[in-house]
């Protein structure tokens, strides 16, 4: 049962449309995302609700989790939730856990920060049940991750609702985030949600946040360019204006006839502190190209990615990596892995980038760092804010695997099908 005699001190001065926004969180939804543009209030008060329900309901558990760890103790940890504690005045009531990071509260209550970027942190999370999951920055979180950790939204506290919380800056229309709550359709089959009531959405803006923002930064949003300031001003998912590739879907797995009956290649791009390791399986058949993200990691040295490698199970396989690290190349050679460097000439990022666009591109729904380069990878902008015919040098490591694994076909320029392959 809740405790009614919580009395919490709010040292906060709400705009109008934060208390709408905490209206819409005490409500009868149990799925609720906060969008909109940059620095709206969004996470402060989906934070400030787990606190709140943390307090009300004894022995509670809670989880706020984020795509990378690193960000989630940085901007959840460190900065919102230690703000959250003195503006509620409950610094001198929670005890902090800097080891595993998270709150306990005196009535034994439980708000968890965590990331879903690396397998021992989501087993652990996994192995808890939660009263609330409040997902932070879902637009890099891949819908199959988003509903393996639901599952453990099963904690049952007396006269508690269990909820689970969103926020984004709104990515593009194909993100399953705008099918969801915007459309109101199941990501996986497209159609109508079977209990929409559950769901509920609300846009906040920058200016919806005014009084607590510096006073020109605004100003500095509308100077954006056109597409940036669609998500971060306007708060408005986009139509992919920019994008490279709109050709691509997303498929549950690479079905065995394709791997049967198609040309596997799989592609590597070296990364260490500032990038990523990458490495893409490949199945070329025709016009259609399968991939499936094996690894995206970083601070892996080589002898890991050779493990890496076994424990896929195409150490064996010819894998086209980066020629700009012979080195590494040798050292996954020594260490029984057939990788060789890919042959780049001029301009072999927009000959890659053209060839694959003259193809269809199928992604399984686990390679989540792949969508999310695929949803971001745009041509770069002028001064004026038009785009150039060369990519941005950025969400790009995986797309550079699958550019690395399909070199070879490209290069030969004929296609690779089987006559006995039906789709």
């Amino acid at each position: 049962m809740p405790n009614s005699d919580i009395r919490i001190k709010d040292l906060t001065t709400k705009t109008d449309k934060q208390v709408e926004a905490e209206k819409l969180l005490i409500s009868g939804a149990t799925r609720i995302m906060l969008y909109g543009g940059a620095r709206s209030g969004k996470t402060f008060l989906l934070m400030r609700a787990i606190l709140l329900r943390a307090l009300l309901y004894a022995g509670s558990r809670h989880l706020i989790a984020r795509l990378r760890f690193a960000h989630a103790k940085t901007a959840l940890w460190l900065d919102t939730m230690p703000m959250l504690v003195e503006t509620m005045d409950l610094k001198d009531i929670v005890k902090w856990n800097e080891t595993d990071h998270f709150l306990k509260f005196p009535n034994g209550s439980e708000v968890w920060v965590d990331g879903l970027d690396d397998k021992d942190r989501v087993d652990k999370i996994l192995g808890r049940e939660y009263a609330t999951i409040y997902f932070n920055e879902m637009s890099q979180i891949g819908y199959s991750t988003i509903t393996t950790v639901l599952t453990r939204l099963a904690q049952k506290i007396e006269g508690m609702k269990n909820k689970a919380y969103f926020d984004c800056n709104p990515p593009s229309k194909h993100h399953w985030s705008y099918k969801q709550f915007i459309e109101g359709n199941d990501p996986e089959t497209g159609k109508p949600l079977s209990n929409p009531g559950a769901y509920a959405h609300l846009r906040m803006n920058p200016v919806d946040n005014v009084e607590n923002l510096p006073d020109d930064y605004i100003e500095m949003l509308e100077h954006l360019p056109e597409d940036k300031k669609r998500r971060f001003l306007l708060g408005e998912y986009g139509d992919s204006e920019g994008a490279i590739f709109t050709n691509w879907e997303i498929i549950e797995t690479i079905p065995d006839k394709v791997k049967n009956h198609s040309r596997r290649s799989p592609g590597l791009d070296f990364g260490f502190s500032v990038d990523p390791a990458a490495i893409v399986d490949i199945y070329i058949n025709g016009d259609d190209v399968y991939c499936d993200e094996l690894l995206y990691e970083k601070e892996l040295t080589n002898q890991q990615i050779a493990r890496k490698m076994k424990e896929f199970n195409i150490d064996k396989e010819l894998t086209q990596a980066d020629s700009a690290e012979p080195k590494s190349i040798q050292e996954l050679r020594m260490a029984g892995c057939r990788v060789v460097g890919v042959q780049k000439g001029p301009d072999s990022i927009r000959a890659g980038i053209d060839w694959l666009l003259s193809k269809h591109i199928h992604v399984t729904r686990r390679s989540i760092n792949l969508i999310i380069e695929l949803q971001e990878y745009v041509w770069s902008q002028d001064k004026d804010g038009n785009f150039e015919p060369k990519p941005i040098d950025d969400y790009n490591h995986a797309i550079d695997s699958i550019r690395y694994g399909v070199d070879p076909v490209r290069r030969r320029s004929a296609p690779i099908i089987s006559a006995t392959f039906k789709r």
